[in-house]
């Protein structure tokens, strides 16, 4: 499939049109229409404009969210042109670039170099006087479109969600009952409200924020938030793979070796949604996780969500030697909280061997239902034939609300689970002497079987 562009349509014209503030899409319009026309210094001249008056108006709207270095600087600039102090300005204009990479947090490291190159060309261009005729400054057109598309890439287009309000409103929004709950919809949330035209800087700081949340001094508000958090974090890993790539290693490197032995197991859910983590750390750290997870109590691994780290394989035999040696008691609040593929065979055996009804009942909401998603055909099999041998699940009052609701959750197991399902109804009509209609000959089953 071939595609085109418009023609006379450049991404210079795109990117134009994506310039959030409508003064500076106007500037640097302006600066467009020169490099077009030949005027090379003037587009030069025009393009530092806009990124000048763009950072101001950044700075002007990170200060009415509250930012305390913007709403410095705004007041600052307001007196002096209040006053009229012309040096004083002269000196915001040229400290004004440092002021966004620094001050505003509005640059990346590269973002702010190639922004200080057209400073220094634009100050070559608005200068003449300073050099010699025969050496007069004459930029490149190649040059120039360079410097707009900068500008463009490295500031116009783009929201100030760089500073500290923009990791506010996402803490804000993480703990609101509100935040998405699945991996799609986080993506979404991400990508809609922070991602899609982020400066490489806030994905920076985002990630930092969120690598930190768990295990810093207010780590307590994030204690029902860990999971959510590893997801997001995965989800800015899928978002913005270059980045991520790059810092993440670092960032772990580092930071670990400072988290304390009471929380440093909040790494757990980290690790199950990106397994290179456990790489990335130092072998001290590796060292002290595998020591907490072999003499951790139980409250410790399930609040820290311990049994995530079974997606590290150095992990998993510790975690499985963990989890055998509780009692049946125990090994049920851990699949029920905390339900893994490597806890279905001994779900089913627990669940085999229910002893009353109301045991039978108990067990396949709190053991067979969170399975449910770890399921495969055979395991089926192996579920419904213990419920068809053992009369405490068969003949329990609510096995057949759950075992409906089991077909459901299991549907993607069709067709090669549909055997076993129509097997286990059978057996239930004959030991109703070919009634179908009885409660404990499952209509439900029988209702979702025939759709």
């Amino acid at each position: 499939m071939s595609t085109s562009t418009t023609p006379g349509v450049t991404d210079i014209d795109v990117l134009a049109l994506s310039v959030r503030d409508s003064e500076s899409r106007r500037l640097i319009g302006e600066a467009i229409t020169a490099y077009r026309g030949g005027a090379l210094r003037s587009a030069l001249i025009s393009t530092w404009i806009a990124v000048a008056y763009d950072i101001i108006a950044k700075a002007r709207e990170l200060a009415g969210q509250g930012e305390a270095a913007p709403r410095e600087f705004v007041g600052e600039l307001d007196k002096a042109i209040e006053a009229n102090n012309r040096p004083k300005l002269q000196t915001f204009e040229a400290e004004l670039l440092n002021k966004a990479n620094s001050d505003l947090q509005l640059l990346a490291p590269h973002e702010y170099t190639a922004l200080a190159r057209l400073r220094e060309d634009r100050h070559l261009c608005a200068h003449p006087a300073f050099v010699v005729e025969d050496e007069l400054y004459q930029p490149s057109p190649e040059l120039v479109r360079a410097h707009i598309l900068h500008a463009l890439q490295h500031l116009l287009v783009h929201a100030p969600l760089q500073g500290k309000s923009a990791i506010a409103r996402f803490d804000a929004a993480l703990l609101s009952p509100s935040f998405p709950a699945t991996a799609d919809d986080i993506g979404a949330f991400l990508r809609e409200r922070y991602l899609d035209r982020a400066k490489e800087v806030l994905v920076i700081n985002l990630i930092k924020a969120i690598i930190s949340a768990p295990f810093g001094t207010e780590h307590a508000k994030y204690s029902s938030k860990t999971k959510l958090l590893a997801v997001t974090l995965r989800e800015i890993g899928k978002a913005k793979t270059e980045i991520y790539d790059s810092i993440m290693p670092g960032i772990v490197a580092d930071k670990f070796e400072q988290v304390a032995d009471d929380v440093l197991l909040r790494i757990c859910p980290f690790l199950e949604n990106d397994r290179r983590i456990w790489r990335w750390l130092k072998e001290p750290d590796r060292t002290r996780i595998r020591r907490l997870l072999e003499s951790a109590d139980i409250e410790a691994l399930k609040t820290c969500a311990a049994f995530d780290a079974f997606a590290v394989v150095p992990l998993s035999e510790i975690l499985l030697e963990r989890f055998g040696s509780f009692d049946d008691t125990v090994q049920i609040s851990i699949i029920a909280e905390h339900p893994r593929k490597e806890f279905v065979g001994r779900g089913l055996e627990i669940y085999a061997r229910a002893r009353s009804f109301s045991d039978a009942e108990y067990l396949g909401r709190s053991v067979i239902l969170p399975l449910a998603a770890f399921l495969c055909a055979k395991d089926l099999e192996t579920l419904l034939e213990a419920a068809s041998k053992n009369g405490q699940i068969w003949f329990a009052k609510d096995t057949p609300e759950i075992l409906e609701r089991l077909f459901e959750l299991t549907n993607s197991l069709l067709p090669d689970s549909r055997s076993h399902w129509e097997h286990f109804v059978e057996e239930m009509i004959q030991r109703n002497n070919g009634d179908s209609s009885g409660h404990y000959t499952y209509p439900g089953l029988q209702k979702l079987l025939m759709q």
